[in-house]
């Protein structure tokens, strides 16, 4: 798997790679089936792995790709409200008007990830990477739907907003 990053095959064995394309709802059903298993422990399962994929605009309410490996894809004007997100690398990814409330990212590698205009409200961020993050005019603060606040380590928003003005 030459020109991956380290992490994406880290303490892990090498799993089927989607990539470079438009991802349909019947290959999201699978994947999210099969990443199912896998987090179960099941036979048959494996941990969701997609590289550059187009997800712009689909309907993920409620996803659960925990742990998933996701580097650049494109989730722009997607709805992730309620999506689990945590411990999944989802690196150089692009969530711009995206909808992410009340989503569980948590512990979550979002390096270099552009959050331009996404609304976060309700969002868990505890735990995550967020190194080189864009977060021009995304949205924080209290769900509408479920109340909760955002969560998000000040100091290490603070730390993404410094590199990103060193850069």
């Amino acid at each position: 798997m030459s020109g991956f990053p380290d992490f994406l095959t880290r303490e892990r064995p090498p799993q089927r790679v989607l990539r470079s394309r438009r991802v349909t709802p019947q290959e999201l059903k699978r994947l999210l089936s099969t990443h199912a298993q896998f987090r179960q422990g099941a036979r048959g399962g494996r941990r969701a792995v997609m590289l550059r994929c187009d997800l712009s605009g689909l309907d993920l309410q409620g996803v659960d790709l925990s742990g998933a490996d996701i580097i650049e894809c494109d989730f722009s004007g997607a709805d992730l409200s309620h999506a689990k997100l945590e411990n999944a690398t989802l690196a150089g990814c692009r969530f711009e008007n995206s909808r992410l409330q009340a989503a569980n990212l948590s512990g979550a590698n979002l390096s270099r990830s552009d959050f331009k205009k996404a609304d976060l409200r309700g969002t868990d961020l505890a735990d995550a990477d967020l190194s080189g993050v864009s977060l021009g005019m995304a949205r924080f603060g209290e769900s509408p739907q479920s109340g909760l606040p955002t969560n998000i380590d000040t100091r290490a928003l603070d730390r993404a907003m410094m590199q990103r003005k060193r850069h």
